[in-house]
């Protein structure tokens, strides 16, 4: 174990602090760099010129940055499908090998050899273009996609002919990444932004101008989606006013008059109790809802298509308390052709697998490949005696597995062999652990740990915890998770409040009013990490990206001596104006808004711009952000590092990683990589970790 190196310098880049003060609800609340809100003045752009140069200085001082590299690129040298998607026998799905930019997505004829179809690094060869979207038609003779630039999320769509790789119909234009609902071979559904911030539904038949395509449906609200049933007869709607709110549903059912008028049913309206459904159609004209409605652990309801009203929804898999059911497939019984129900669930944060009659009792049990995650449970639409899913866990990369009736069993089911590294021996493998520990409040709370094999601690340690959203944090496999423990380092996940691991109640108890409880988990974990002497404050980081990142930048800001170092990537920092820029309208369910008297004076207990203190010892930070960002505007990165900058006296640095050319999705390879080794190496360089740890 080495010590950290010498600091470089610490007194960061001077920013203006202007006198800006305002009066919310009669709180005093100043906000000296709001001019670091607008990305493309002079000002901001020459502040982050001066920036990349400190940032330069700085991660020229991190020891063995082409160690970590190397680590890295070790751990992703692996080949991901994903699962396939079926229509009328050709298979699609998205490769991706070692050393790839980006996936490209392939189809498989029947009884014919994989080609490729798209490849987005055909678009550009530096990976700036990212496919975004993919769905082929009832017959699999067409796909409409979507491509975007730069992260800049505003793609294309277009439409592909399979057969000869030709694109026959677009560009349409269409805001953002839209849901597309095949209506036969012909025509589909998309989604448009309206002038007013809500959505509007959309019709297009190949070959027309998008100009003219009919509006089907229009809201005011800005989360529209839309599907079909199989046969294209059907088309269910689901609008929300926010990204974790209650959402509407509406059925349509096109033989009722021409598609351009179709006659919309309300379906469902959880917008009152912040409840969910979603409509899944299943072979032979079945649908199906997946609801908490009633059911924080979730419950699967049969719709009657001639009376759809969720009060007339019958319950065949009932809520099962501390699992959380989070998807079905429908599968046909070769043998007589009965419907069966393959049902994922999550328990104690591990997948589990269930196999259900059409009427919910249960059939089997069915083994899962390991104690890990199951995810992109997927059957082919027309009915199918198989269902598709990935299988991953912290040491296992993902994989693609085949449920079939037949043997009622899973088996890896690679369209063509997945060349990955061997696996270690049992006695060399990470050791991967579930703990619990206690909240300040009593709360127990589960945390996965992964350390070297043999390896007690105290040991450097990267800390996690998403909480936000209802989004869970499963056990799945990440090359920097394997390569800072290859390291020698220890790598824990927090399973905090505001996440989904237990259900609706456990997303509850850490949004609104209650986002606190997810921060002050994240602090329990901190704590019990050095209480247990699995790590110290001297050895002990914190990083997160997007609300993973507000959880960081909020935890530094209340105890900054638990930590020796903090990566905040993509995070959200001024909660008094995060719902003015980028998609924050859509956050306002999870966080609350400064507009309400009460809840101004929760965030303000909690933002992290707003709780830096000049005078305080604050950890080594990196913050990391694109440099145009259309979800987290990186205004929250740009502010945050202007404040840390001004107030912290630990003598630490706080620097900022500002990428052009990206946004807040996927990414290359190689930017991909590049951007973990400096996460890694600025996280090592001051908790100690030297790569090659784990070997002595």
């Amino acid at each position: 174990m080495s010590s950290a190196p010498p600091h470089p310098r610490t007194d960061g880049v001077p920013a203006r602090r202007d006198a800006v003060v305002e009066h919310p609800h009669g709180y005093a609340v100043t906000d000296p760099y709001r001019w670091l809100e607008d990305g493309r003045s002079p000002e901001c752009a020459a502040w982050l010129e001066a920036q990349e140069r400190m940032f330069a200085e700085a991660a020229a001082s991190w020891p063995h940055r082409a160690a970590w590299r190397e680590l890295l690129e070790e751990a992703a040298a692996v080949t991901v499908d994903s699962p396939p998607v079926w229509r009328r026998g050709r298979r699609f799905r998205l490769r991706t090998t070692p050393g790839r930019q980006l996936p490209a997505l392939a189809v498989t004829e029947p009884g014919g050899p994989s080609r490729t179809l798209l490849d987005p690094l055909a678009e550009d060869a530096s990976g700036a273009v990212t496919l975004d979207a993919w769905r082929p038609s009832p017959g699999g003779n067409l796909l409409a996609y979507q491509m975007s630039h730069q992260g800049d999320e505003r793609p294309r769509l277009r439409v592909l002919d399979v057969a000869s790789g030709r694109v026959v119909d677009g560009p349409l234009e269409t805001g953002r990444v839209t849901p597309v609902a095949w209506l036969g071979d012909t025509a589909f559904c998309y989604v448009s932004a309206s002038g007013n911030g809500g959505r509007r539904l959309r019709l297009h038949r190949i070959g027309t101008d998008p100009g003219h395509d009919p509006v089907l449906f229009t809201t005011d609200l800005p989360q529209l989606s839309v599907t079909a049933d199989p046969s294209g007869r059907r088309l269910a709607v689901s609008e929300a006013p926010g990204a974790t709110s209650g959402n509407r549903l509406w059925l349509a059912d096109l033989r009722d008059g021409p598609a351009e008028e179709p006659r919309f049913l309300p379906v469902f309206d959880g917008t009152d109790r912040s409840t969910r459904a979603l409509l899944k159609f299943a072979p032979g004209g079945r649908i199906h809802a997946v609801t908490d409605d009633g059911a924080p652990f979730g419950r699967l309801c049969a719709v009657d298509p001639a009376a759809p009203h969720s009060r007339d929804w019958e319950t065949v898999i009932a809520e099962e308390p501390g699992s959380v059911l989070y998807s079905c497939a429908a599968l046909t019984d070769p043998d007589g052709g009965g419907l069966r129900l393959l049902v994922a669930r999550t328990r104690r944060g591990l997948s589990t697998l269930r196999l259900h009659a059409a009427d919910g009792s249960p059939l089997a049990e069915v083994a899962t490949p390991g104690p890990g995650h199951v995810s992109r449970l997927t059957a082919p639409p027309e009915g199918a005696p198989s269902a598709w899913f990935t299988y991953t866990d912290f040491t296992t990369p993902p994989q693609v597995h085949r449920f079939d009736l037949r043997g009622r069993r899973c088996v890896p089911d690679p369209e063509e062999p997945a060349r990955t590294p061997d696996r270690p021996a049992a006695g060399k493998r990470p050791r991967v652990e579930q703990v619990t520990y206690t909240s300040d409040d009593g709360t127990p709370v589960r945390m996965h740990l992964v350390t070297p094999p043999g390896r007690t601690g105290p040991l450097p340690t990267l800390l996690t915890a998403y909480g936000g959203f209802g989004a869970s944090t499963p056990p799945t496999y990440s090359p920097s998770v394997a390569a800072w423990v290859a390291a020698g380092g220890a790598y824990a996940i927090a399973s905090v409040r505001g996440g989904g691991e237990e259900g609706t109640g456990w997303h509850a108890a850490g949004r609104g009013a209650g986002k606190p409880n997810a921060v002050t988990d994240l602090l329990a974990a901190a704590r019990w990490l050095i209480g247990q002497g699995r790590t110290g404050p001297d050895r002990l980081a914190i990083r997160g990206s997007s609300h993973s990142g507000f959880m960081v930048a909020a935890a530094l800001t209340r105890e900054p001596g638990l930590f020796a170092a903090a990566v905040c990537s993509d995070p959200v920092t001024d909660m008094l104006r995060y719902h003015l820029f980028g998609l924050g309208r859509l956050w306002t369910e999870e966080f609350g808004t400064a507009e309400d008297p009460d809840q101004c004076a929760v965030l303000l207990g909690y933002s992290p711009y707003h709780r830096v203190r000049a005078g305080t010892p604050y950890p080594a930070v990196l913050l990391t952000c694109p440099r145009v960002d259309p979800r987290v505007d990186s205004l929250h990165a740009r502010k945050m590092t202007a404040a840390l900058q001004h107030a912290t006296t630990s003598g630490r640095p706080v620097v900022l990683r500002c990428e052009s050319g990206v946004g807040h999705g996927p990414r290359s390879l190689d930017r991909g990589l590049g951007l973990q080794t400096d996460v890694l190496a600025f996280c090592a360089a001051h908790t100690g970790l030297t790569p090659g740890d784990a070997s002595r």
